[in-house]
């Protein structure tokens, strides 16, 4: 009798699952203490720092037992960027209103950047096309009776909610054919700031070619130049937003354009725990690897090592993928995303997006792990991208059973668009954050305000490990159940 008890015990333990045992926060101060090492030099892409980030979690998921995901069964998916800096310009307007005039305008009024390092423009039409949106699905296209090809397209920068982002809308008007595009930038915007941004530079995926030439123009210099053609910025406002049709505008434009070019290669870690349902359905779970590198380069610490942004979301990610590679197989496939230049605009998680290991249409639900470990143990959980009514329940059911508090509020909202889950989102696949980070504003506001984009954040015993720990945790139960059909049953997009 007691042999077959302690068989039958030993049965039990063996098929336990390895969530059993919690997260602990040595595990993820491990994983910290390397990835924000002095070692690592920020996480830069592109650099030797990239090359030790994104060994050390192929790594790691190998010795869990993950497979490489990537393309040709490797754990990399590589990609390139474009970062693009203005350098001299001229443009020149002539316009046809009441007289003809010719316009000159200098990098006070407008600034332009061109796809290859010189591009030129002679006499090109002008056309106002209010925001540029197209939806096809909601009947919108504000682009639709008008030839663009070869001209310069004027459109606002800003937009109402339910129209597309800015970057979408310029894509929409470069697929048209034109040959510039500028946003006009509206007042509560001030100009300085636009310029500051510009010069910086703006980083983009290689795959995306801009129009030749894109760009920026304060509203007083748009104002200006309509006058010239005769027409008034204000009335064609007026217009209702969904029946716009683009005005062709009394004005000719001529560029020349020189732009500083530089193209970084990079990569997305791709690792999968192979589920017994044939590949079919995936969960994804992401998190950004990469940092800024050298941040402070006039202080003694000119390293800007991530620790909570966003090492703690990679050692989340890590410990999820010890935990779900070993034991019995969900049903469901279970993808690890580690994605790379988060910091220059989500493109790694946008990448991804648009070229998929499995298709797109097959990931159920995307869980992203991102500056973790600033909230204590007991925290309240917050959710983020709340809309899906299987979704939400499963969550809710699952902070419940964890005995854990729901925060009521919506303040995390504010940075949905600010994370790699949104890149998913507007590909259509159901994203969540869920943790306690972003439930206590006042907790999330210190760490913004203090070490965040900075040399000070840094590993060590200020971490809050015991709550990432925790979060670690229910984002380890809440997979095992969207890994199961039966739990977590998925119609589709």
């Amino acid at each position: 009798m007691l042999l077959r008890f302690l068989a039958a015990l030993a049965f039990l333990l063996l098929a336990a699952p390895a969530s059993a045992e919690p997260v602990s926060s040595e595990a993820l101060r491990r994983h910290i203490d390397i990835l924000a090492s002095d070692a690592f030099a920020g996480r830069q892409p592109g650099t030797e720092g990239e090359q030790k980030s994104i060994a050390y979690i192929a790594g790691q998921m190998r010795d869990f037992g993950l497979e490489p995901a990537g393309p040709s069964n490797s754990w990399y998916q590589p990609l390139e960027v474009r970062k693009r800096r203005p350098g001299d310009q001229s443009s020149v307007w002539q316009a046809r209103g009441g007289k003809s005039e010719r316009i000159e305008l200098g990098r006070d009024e407008v600034i332009l950047l061109g796809r290859t390092s010189r591009e030129t423009l002679a006499k090109a039409p002008v056309v106002f096309a209010g925001h540029g949106a197209v939806i096809p699905g909601k009947g919108v296209d504000q682009l639709a009776g008008a030839d663009l090809k070869g001209a310069v397209v004027l459109i606002l920068y800003d937009a109402p909610d339910g129209l597309p982002s800015y970057s979408e809308r310029v894509a929409a008007v470069a697929a048209a054919g034109a040959a510039a595009v500028i946003g006009i930038i509206g007042q509560e915007l001030p100009w300085p700031v636009v310029q500051r941004v510009y010069d910086s530079g703006q980083t983009r995926l290689a795959i995306h070619d801009p129009a030749p030439i894109a760009g920026a123009m304060s509203q007083s210099a748009a104002e200006s130049l309509l006058r010239a053609a005769g027409a008034d910025l204000a009335a064609l406002l007026a217009v209702p937003g969904p029946s716009f049709a683009p005005v062709p505008l009394r004005l000719r434009a001529s560029f020349e354009v020189a732009t500083s070019i530089d193209t970084v290669r990079t990569h997305n870690v791709v690792g999968r725990v192979r589920g017994s349902g044939g590949g079919r359905e995936s969960l994804l779970y992401l998190a950004h690897w990469d940092h800024l590198g050298l941040c402070d380069r006039e202080g003694p610490d000119k390293i800007c090592n991530g620790a909570v942004d966003n090492a703690s979301g990679v050692a989340a990610l890590l410990e999820i993928a010890r935990a779900l590679g070993r034991g019995k197989r969900p049903k469901r496939d279970i993808l690890f995303l580690a994605t790379t230049a988060e910091e220059m605009g989500l493109l790694g998680a946008e990448y991804f997006a648009s070229r998929p290991t499995v298709p797109l249409a097959s990931i159920v639900a995307a869980i992203n792990m991102d500056t973790l470990a600033v909230a204590p143990r007991g925290e309240k959980v917050a959710v983020m991208g709340r809309g899906h009514a299987a979704l939400d329940s499963l969550i809710d059911r699952t902070v419940a059973e964890a005995g854990r508090t729901l925060d009521g509020d919506d303040e995390a909202a504010a940075f949905i668009e600010r994370q790699d889950g949104w890149a998913f989102s507007r590909a259509g696949v159901p994203s969540i954050m869920v943790n306690g980070s972003f439930a206590d504003m006042k907790k999330l506001g210190a760490f913004l305000a203090g070490p965040y984009h900075s040399a000070a954040d840094n590993p060590g015993p200020g971490l809050m490990l015991d709550g990432a720990a925790e979060d670690t945790d229910l984002m380890i139960a809440l997979g095992r159940k969207l890994a199961d059909p039966a739990q977590y049953p998925w119609p589709g997009p």
